[in-house]
């Protein structure tokens, strides 16, 4: 192979790497749930439409109200995942469709991410005192130790 063979190979082999590189940088991109568009809500008469009529017009619900059946909420996440970092939530929506007493809809309300908010959880744990063991240190720690209650209790069977 000449010098312009090999100078050829080295380009078409950097392209490659190149192009492999750059397929690499494309974020993976999942949805998560179910949220009406906003045509699909103006389609809905406060004051006028039933539960009924709300499944049929825009769907059943993700979430329904926990205590009461007030509440019908409709969530929708997009989450996106580029290379090796964590995945990032870039798009969240969320619907609440409201019902009075006599369940019809009485108000149509909606969040976005930027409605959200960070909620820090506490981890409180127990601390233990002593050593660790590992899961070989548990199962060869036990061979050989037989008491006198496990001898007496295979004598009675």
């Amino acid at each position: 192979m000449g010098r312009r063979g090999r100078i050829g190979l080295r380009t078409g082999a950097v392209g490659a790497a190149l192009l492999v590189a750059l397929a690499g940088c494309e974020p993976v991109v999942t949805t998560h749930g179910y949220a009406p568009t906003e045509a699909r809500l103006e389609e809905l008469a406060p004051g006028l439409d039933t539960t009924g009529s709300v499944a049929s017009k825009i769907g059943r619900p993700s979430t329904a109200g926990v205590i009461r059946d007030d509440a019908w909420y409709y969530v929708f996440s997009r989450v996106e995942t580029l290379g090796w970092n964590a995945p990032e939530v870039t798009e969240r929506r969320v619907i609440v469709v409201r019902f009075d007493r006599d369940g019809l809809v009485s108000g149509i309300d909606r969040y976005g991410l930027e409605d959200g908010r960070v909620v820090n959880l506490v981890t409180r744990t127990t601390p233990t005192f002593g050593r660790e063991l590992s899961a070989l240190q548990q199962i060869f720690g036990n061979l050989g130790n037989v008491g006198a209650t496990t001898v007496d209790q295979l004598a009675d069977e």
